[in-house]
């Protein structure tokens, strides 16, 4: 029985004080007030998930503003590279377009399309042929002098040999003392002077030129200079080393000439 009456007196007071609370605050909503604490726990967890992945968040959008950045640079560099050769281009055309007006004998303007696959022939493939007037033996030069001469021609296709190649050679001689030699190539940067006599006086620096005896090469055709003079050989000629003016191993175009 007590067990009975205290129950019974807690439900009496618990039931005074909603009414009263009711009284006081309105009904009491308990699902209400159960969404209301779910929403205050979600909250707290969608601050703390920020809070965790806000970091990583920010990383990524630098890392992708980073990829952006790169790749705008490359395009702005590969357009700085497209610009600087086209400017080299421009250069080397106005440099040909230079010998057309100064040379009466041009014949066309030819571009290197490819090199002799042989490591000994210095020879290159033209873009110019028959349909271009180009023909066999005809001249091939630069702004700075001889390049070589046309060995092979075909319609639209020629073959240029190199003035280094084994198989070339010229009639030259020395501009100050006009002494006429033959330069050959040698496979090599530098190609050889022959036939200067031992006791004729030769220095290094001594420019040479095309001496157009050879009824193949115009007259007066810079050709290269001297860069090496064997005094101590022995016999009837000096070994004497001339360095082209013309780096073939840099050329693009070639203006051809006829003789």
């Amino acid at each position: 029985m007590p067990k009975k009456r205290l129950l019974l007196f807690l439900f009496i007071i618990l039931s005074i004080g909603l009414m009263t609370y009711q009284s006081n605050k309105g009904y009491l909503h308990p699902l209400k007030f159960l969404n209301n604490a779910l929403n205050s726990l979600h909250g707290v967890v969608n601050s703390v998930t920020d809070s965790v992945t806000s970091p990583f968040k920010r990383m990524l959008l630098r890392e992708q503003e980073n990829v952006r950045l790169k790749a705008e640079l490359n395009k702005l560099l590969r357009e700085q590279q497209e610009y600087h050769e086209a400017l080299r281009e421009n250069k080397r055309l106005r440099e040909l377009l230079s010998l057309k007006e100064k040379e009466q004998k041009f014949v066309t303007a030819a571009r290197i399309i490819s090199r002799s696959a042989d490591f000994w022939s210095n020879t290159f493939v033209l873009d110019k042929g028959y349909h271009d007037r180009v023909e066999k033996d005809m001249t091939a030069i630069t702004h700075n002098g001889l390049a070589g001469k046309i060995s092979d021609v075909s319609h639209s296709y020629s073959s240029l040999l190199l003035l280094t190649d084994i198989n070339f050679s010229v009639s030259v001689r020395l501009q100050e003392s006009r002494r006429e030699g033959i330069i050959s190539g040698t496979g090599y940067r530098k190609c050889q002077l022959k036939y200067i006599p031992y006791d004729e006086e030769v220095t290094v620096g001594d420019i040479v030129i095309t001496s157009g005896l050879d009824a193949l090469f115009p007259k007066g055709i810079p050709v290269g200079y001297v860069s090496r003079v064997d005094k101590k050989s022995t016999g009837l000629f000096r070994y004497i080393e001339v360095l082209p003016f013309v780096d073939t191993t840099k050329i693009e175009e070639v203006a051809i000439i006829k003789r």
